[in-house]
């Protein structure tokens, strides 16, 4: 269940909190990521690569684009 939640923070950081087009097409793209590097790197670790992937992805994308692929970048101050 917790792998389960960590793909669904994935797609939802990955996308922005607020697009749902974002997460959808997160969804596809981080589905895509998982098999292609799953196919290159299980042959070379021995299987287990799919959680490494997810976790890989959600840490670059809150350092190098905190707010998602479609996210707002708005910052409002009072």
């Amino acid at each position: 269940m917790a792998l389960l939640l960590l793909k669904g923070l994935t797609v939802a950081v990955l996308g922005g909190l607020d697009s749902i087009g974002g997460a959808i097409l997160a969804g596809l793209l981080l589905g895509l990521l998982e098999g292609v590097a799953s196919g290159y790197l299980d042959p070379l670790v021995g299987g287990g690569s799919r959680d490494l992937v997810v976790a890989a992805t959600l840490i670059l994308t809150i350092l190098i684009r905190p707010h998602g692929l479609f996210g707002r970048h708005d910052i409002e101050r009072i």
